[in-house]
């Protein structure tokens, strides 16, 4: 099966809004601190903004489990509608939600309600979108177009921070304060009535028409997937855990690292930040390529040895304000993050049977992205203030990809010797797989 230009595009611009929308909310962070939670010191306010973040990435299981298992049940296509649609109108409220000043404590309520909304949506959005690209190629090419939806999640992080930039060029800080922050928000309304558009006539993939042919759907696929891949489970997680946390403190908390700890002004931490998003996009695709032809186990230990090395230059060139430097380590540390995350997302897809892969997909991206992702930026912030400064983020990031990279390089070891182990029963006349 040929996969056909509008299912990728439709997939991509989904997938790229989706995340445009869901990180508008962290790259304002610093605005959003100040208008919603404004009865605090700016650290305190700071740690509320990110909590309410991680609030709504808490609801991201919740979305992964209820929409996998409708995708695995009943639909991979219709799914991808769903949320849409769930992401985009709590992210219009946003831009209309009055603030603490108007309407009190209801403000931080309503805005926590509406993160909850998005993340149940992301968590649909995201493992659907995944499963659907892979599937709908072809075997050669499926490493390539399943890594996709990393590069959507580039390609809204790159568009999220150059709307930013262009909103913080033009406007004022006190106009930014006063009502400019909004705009983004009103903006994704456009990419929205697009996407829903081109996602009218999508088609199922083969492999789920062929589980529907069978009947041979999974009855309760979290509690198979629960049950027979426990150890599938704990391998990739040892992967996710440095792909998100990585994600997380290096783009999501990035910029507000550089404005509140730094003190770099907006326009130069959103220059950075923008320079080191486009670098992950390009890696994934990239990457995603040269899986198909490699190992991807291999390029994701060589990613997490990188980001190991790396972590400590970066944040020291950070921290220097060394903008030749900057400009170096965040091309490197984005392509780092590039390769280890977008060649996952093939690996995962592969690592279940179609039957219950919707659910399996979306709940390790989701379940992780709130045990390691959601708490990185806090436990980020707690480190600068109560251990050894900024260059403490620099030990978290390295340590966790470390732990990454010994998982990836034991569980290479051990297939290298399972394959030896073949070829010695075969040369001995004993085939061991039918």
């Amino acid at each position: 099966m040929k996969i056909s230009p509008r299912s990728i595009l439709s997939s991509l611009i989904g997938n790229t809004l989706e995340w445009y929308e869901y990180t508008l909310y962290a790259y304002f962070s610093v605005v959003i601190s100040s208008l919603f939670f404004p009865e605090y010191d700016k650290f305190t306010g700071m740690m509320l903004t990110f909590a309410s973040f991680a609030v709504g990435l808490a609801a991201r299981p919740l979305g992964g489990i209820i929409f996998g298992y409708l995708g695995d049940r009943y639909s991979r296509k219709n799914m991808l509608t769903i949320t849409m649609l769930m992401m985009s109108i709590p992210t219009l409220c946003i831009g209309l939600l009055p603030t603490y000043e108007k309407i009190g404590i209801m403000a931080p309520l309503i805005l926590i309600s509406l993160r909850i909304v998005q993340g149940v949506a992301l968590g649909g959005e995201f493992g659907a979108s995944c499963v659907y690209l892979y599937e709908s190629a072809q075997q050669k090419r499926r490493s390539f177009f399943g890594t996709l939806a990393l590069t959507g999640v580039g390609m809204g992080l790159m568009l999220s921070s150059l709307t930013i930039f262009a909103i913080e060029t033009f406007y004022t800080k006190e106009e930014v304060y006063a009502y400019a922050w909004r705009l983004p928000f009103f903006i994704s309304v456009f990419g929205a009535v697009l996407g829903l558009y081109m996602r009218r006539s999508l088609i199922e993939t083969v492999d789920f028409i062929t589980v529907q042919k069978t009947k041979s759907f999974a009855r309760n696929p979290f509690k198979e997937m629960i049950t027979f891949h426990k150890l599938t489970l704990v391998k990739l997680f040892a992967i996710f855990l440095t792909t998100q946390i990585s994600f997380f403190v290096v783009f999501i908390f990035g910029k507000s690292m550089m404005m509140e700890f730094l003190h770099y002004d907006a326009f130069t931490a959103n220059k950075f930040n923008l320079l080191t998003v486009t670098s992950y996009t390009v890696a994934t695709l990239i990457f995603g390529y040269l899986a198909d032809k490699i190992d991807k186990k291999i390029l994701i230990a060589l990613g997490a040895l990188g980001i190991a090395i790396a972590a400590y230059p970066f944040i020291a060139a950070l921290r220097n304000a060394d903008e030749g430097m900057v400009v170096i380590m965040s091309i490197i540390m984005g392509m780092l993050i590039g390769i280890t995350e977008g060649t996952l997302n093939p690996l995962v897809a592969e690592s279940f049977p179609t039957r219950i892969r919707a659910t399996s997909v979306a709940f390790c991206w989701n379940f992780t992205s709130v045990a390691f992702g959601a708490v990185s930026p806090l436990i980020a912030m707690w480190l600068i203030h109560n251990t050894v400064g900024i260059d403490a983020v620099a030990y978290y990031l390295a340590g966790v990809a470390l732990i990454s990279a010994a998982s990836v390089l034991y569980s290479l070891a051990r297939s290298y010797q399972e394959r030896d182990s073949d070829y010695e029963l075969i040369d001995q006349g004993n085939v061991r797989y039918g």
